[in-house]
């Protein structure tokens, strides 16, 4: 019996595989092929999140959003510009002379020495250069966002599809999660600093996205964002 398994699984990836090579269309609308096993149960197909769902006392892959991986941003430095020094340039002294005239009251003539000055170069300031920073789109104002609160926002993501967000900020960090619910999908409702589901009552954290109330047993997938001149930008 374990042969038989063994060839089957075989096969069906072997299909897969064809399919996905030589209709990748067709592979796409019909989603992951590999069957679902539990509620929650999530992967990547397609570039998409799936996530699997019951529907009709069936369990289903239900496509999400778009799987951005996570880059680290370049950290802008600042190179300062070395201060030259000022220097002063001695003026040679001459050295006084007298002069004596063969008179009956003799008398000497000094000539007064000049003093030399200083001149100092002004200081440059450093300026600071900073890199170019990677743009997406925006999806919400900041002052949309209060401190210690979490909220839901509707915008188009960077395919140009409308979704619902959610946004919270702590200790003036702005973070950018998934509004879907990975128990069975359903759209989170905000809950002063948190998320809930009214579906069947989980929990999400708004600092981080962990559960802190099941069913739902994975916490909610988190976007690359940044908060730059008042607007808060889904990255690319």
């Amino acid at each position: 019996m374990s042969e038989f398994l063994r060839r089957r699984t075989l096969i069906q990836g072997l299909i897969a595989s064809i399919i996905a090579l030589f209709f990748p269309a067709l592979a796409e609308a019909a989603g992951p092929l590999i069957k679902p096993t539990k509620i929650g149960q999530k992967i990547i197909f397609q570039g998409y999140t799936y996530s699997v769902v019951k529907s009709k006392g069936k369990l289903i892959w239900r496509k999400g959003a778009k799987y951005i991986p996570i880059k680290p941003t370049p950290t802008p430095s600042a190179m300062p510009t070395p201060t030259p020094t000022p220097s002063a340039t001695p003026t040679p002294t001459p050295t006084p002379s007298a002069t004596a005239t063969p008179t009956p009251t003799p008398s000497a003539t000094a000539t007064p020495t000049p003093t030399p000055s200083a001149t100092a170069t002004p200081t440059p300031t450093p300026t600071a250069s900073s890199a170019p920073i990677s743009k997406g789109v925006v999806i919400a104002q900041s002052s949309q966002i209060l401190e210690g609160k979490t909220k839901i926002v509707d915008a188009k993501d960077n395919d140009g599809r409308n979704q619902k967000f959610a946004i919270s900020r702590f200790s003036g960090n702005v973070k950018v999660f998934s509004s879907v619910c990975t128990h069975q999908g359903c759209v989170l409702a905000a809950s002063g600093a948190n998320l809930g589901c009214n579906c069947h009552g989980s929990e999400f954290s708004g600092f981080d996205g962990a559960v802190t109330r099941g069913p739902a047993g994975l916490p909610l997938t988190e976007y690359r964002s940044l908060e730059e001149d008042g607007s808060i930008i889904l990255l690319i």
